[in-house]
C-alpha cells in the first residue's frame, strides 16, 4: 500500500481506539498497523530496534523522575503550603496565581488538584463557580509548551531530538500569548495581600530548580535527579511517603506509552509516510503551514490530552518541523 494511506489508516485507528483504551495502547496498535501495512514482517525488526534503544530507556527514566518529583511534593504536603502562602500574599488574585504555581507540576488530572486547592478562595471571596473553573483550567496550562517536566515537552524533546533550550526558544511565544489572552479575565481580581507568609512559596523551588538547570544546559535527567535529591535531603520523606510515590510512578501505562510513541516515530521515519502525506496535501493546493495546523488541531481535539497529541501529531509532522539540528523554530511553535 501507499505509505501515506497506511499512515492515514493508523491515525484513524488510533483516534477510534483512544476512546476505549489508554493512549499508549492506542498508539502502540496504530504503530503496528502502519508497520504491518507498509513493511509486512519487517515491522518486528523496527520494534526490536526501538525497545533496545538507549533513547527509549532514557525517556522512560525521565518520565518516572518527573512524576516522582510531582508526587513527592504532593505527598510531602508542599502543595498545601504553597496554596496557604499564595492566599496570604495574593488574596483574591490567588484564584489565578494558585493554578499557575500548581501548573508547574505535571500530574494526570492536575486541574482537579488545583481546583480542590481553590475551594477556600472561592468560599472566602464568593467567586462564581464557572469563573473559577475557567481561570483554574486556563492558567494551570499556560506552561504546557515550555515546562521541561511536562510529559508533552519531554516527548517533544525525544521525538524532535532537540535540546530543551532549542524547544524553549521555539515555543515560549505560546506561553506569552496565553498569559496575555488571560489578562482581560483577571483584571477584577486585583492583587491584595492579607498577610506576609512567604514560607510556602519557597516550596515551588524544586520545580524552578529543574527549569533553571535545564535552561542552563544541564540534561533534564540530571536536573530532575538533583532536584529530587535536594528535596529528599531537606524534607526527609517517610517510608510510607516513598512507597505511595512509587506506587503512583511505576505505572505500566507509562512504559507502553513511551515504547509505543517511539516505535510509531521510528516507523514514520522508516517508511517516509509522513513526508509523502504532506506532499500529497500540497498537491491538493494546501500550503504546508495550513496542513500542519489543521492536522495538529484535529488530533489535539480528538485525543483531548497533551500526551496523546504529542505521541501522534509530533512524529507525523517531523517533515514540517524538522528534526535535530534542522529544526525550524516557527514551525515547531505552530505545531
Amino acid at each position: 500500500m501507499d505509505p501515506s494511506l497506511c499512515l492515514i489508516a493508523s491515525i484513524i485507528l488510533i483516534l477510534l481506539l483512544i476512546r476505549r483504551f489508554s493512549v499508549g495502547v492506542a498508539v502502540f496498535l496504530g504503530a503496528f498497523t502502519l508497520g504491518f501495512l507498509s513493511l509486512k514482517w519487517t515491522v518486528f525488526n523496527v520494534f526490536l530496534e526501538t525497545v533496545t534503544s538507549i533513547q527509549t530507556i532514557k525517556l522512560i527514566f525521565v518520565f518516572c523522575l518527573a512524576f516522582t518529583l510531582a508526587y513527592s511534593m504532593q505527598e510531602l504536603k508542599l502543595l498545601d503550603k504553597i496554596t496557604t502562602s499564595a492566599l496570604s500574599l495574593f488574596g483574591k488574585s490567588s484564584v489565578f496565581v494558585i493554578p499557575m504555581l500548581i501548573g508547574l507540576l505535571p500530574m494526570p488530572g492536575g486541574a482537579i488538584v488545583s481546583a480542590v486547592m481553590l475551594r477556600d478562595v472561592v468560599k472566602r471571596f464568593e467567586i462564581k463557580a464557572e469563573e473559577v473553573t475557567f481561570l483554574n483550567y486556563w492558567f494551570r496550562h499556560v506552561w504546557a509548551s515550555i515546562d521541561p517536566i511536562y510529559p508533552s515537552v519531554i516527548i517533544a524533546l525525544a521525538v524532535a531530538e532537540i535540546s530543551y533550550h532549542t524547544l524553549f526558544a521555539s515555543t515560549y511565544p505560546v506561553t506569552l500569548a496565553m498569559l496575555l489572552a488571560g489578562l482581560p479575565f483577571v483584571r477584577k481580581y486585583t492583587l491584595s495581600s492579607t498577610g506576609k507568609d512567604f514560607r510556602g512559596i519557597v516550596y515551588i523551588s524544586p520545580v524552578l530548580l529543574v527549569i533553571i538547570l535545564t535552561l542552563l544546559g544541564l540534561d533534564i535527567m540530571y536536573s530532575l535527579l538533583l532536584s529530587i535529591a535536594l528535596l529528599y535531603v531537606f524534607k526527609k520523606p517517610s517510608r510510607e511517603d516513598l512507597a505511595t510515590v512509587m506506587r503512583k510512578v511505576l505505572n505500566p501505562r507509562i512504559l507502553v506509552l513511551i515504547v509505543g510513541l517511539l516505535f510509531y516515530k521510528d516507523l514514520i521515519i522508516y517508511t517516509n509516510s509522513a513526508e509523502k502525506l504532506l506532499n500529497n496535501l500540497e498537491l491538493l493546493g494546501l500550503p504546508q503551514q495550513i496542513s500542519a495546523f489543521v492536522t495538529s488541531f484535529i488530533i489535539g481535539f480528538a485525543t483531548g490530552i497533551e500526551t496523546g497529541y504529542s505521541a501522534i501529531a509530533l512524529p507525523l509532522l517531523l517533515p514540517f518541523t524538522g528534526c535535530g539540528e534542522s529544526i525550524v523554530a516557527k514551525n515547531l511553535m505552530l505545531v
